[in-house]
């Protein structure tokens, strides 16, 4: 388990990354994944902003807000892209908000 406040890199080589939300507009980056199949979850832990991660290859959306702590995202990388698996957006905010597909 990792964790990464609010802006930079995710680390592709452990399976959890623990995000804390310290600031409005955070950023950050998911590297492509090592082996199909491989899992990556990332859990918003605390409430004090907001961050925007985008995968270098998604599958099927641009990218996730984490607003809230618990907002949560489980991805697996499929060979060519990651795919969103799971998700929690537990804020309330609008239903399903966490997945950004514009």
């Amino acid at each position: 388990m990792t964790a990464v406040q609010n802006s930079g890199a995710i680390s592709i080589t452990t399976a959890v990354t623990l995000l804390g939300l310290e600031s409005t507009n955070g950023a950050t980056t998911l590297a492509n994944g090592t082996v199909q199949g491989q899992i990556k979850t990332i859990i918003a832990d605390t409430d004090q902003g907001s961050s925007v991660m985008t995968p270098a290859t998604r599958l099927g959306y641009a990218d996730l807000n984490f607003v809230d702590d618990g907002d949560t995202a489980t991805l697996m990388w499929t060979g060519a892209a990651w795919a969103v698996i799971g998700f929690a957006d537990v804020g309330a905010d609008i239903v399903a908000d966490i997945i950004d597909i514009s």
